[in-house]
C-alpha cells in the first residue's frame, strides 16, 4: 500500500507540473500553486517526526518526508520541462 501511495504522488505531482506550465496564471500564483501541491503528503510524515524526535522510527519517517519532497518536487519539475519541450516542437 505504501509503495502504491507513493508511486500514485509522484505521478501526480508528474502532472500537476505538466498542467501548471499549460494554465495562464502568473509564475508567483503557479508558484504557490505548486508549493500547496507539494507540501501535504511529505509533512504528514515530517511533523510528527520533527515533534517528537526521541520516538522510534521518527528518523526513519524524516528521512521518507524527506526524500518524498525532494522526489515530489522533481517530477513536478520534469512535468514543467516535458510541457515545456513538448510545446517548442510544436
Amino acid at each position: 500500500m505504501a509503495q502504491l501511495l507513493t508511486a500514485l504522488y509522484l505521478l501526480l505531482m508528474l502532472a500537476a507540473g505538466w498542467r501548471l506550465y499549460g494554465i495562464g496564471w502568473s509564475r508567483p500564483l503557479k508558484a504557490v500553486t505548486a508549493i500547496a501541491l507539494l507540501l501535504p503528503l511529505p509533512l504528514l510524515l515530517l511533523i510528527p517526526a520533527l515533534q517528537h524526535p526521541d520516538r522510534p522510527y521518527s528518523d526513519l519517517l524524516r528521512a521518507i518526508g524527506l526524500a518524498l519532497l525532494v522526489c515530489g518536487a522533481l517530477c513536478l519539475l520534469g512535468g514543467v520541462s516535458a510541457a515545456w519541450a513538448r510545446a517548442r516542437r510544436k
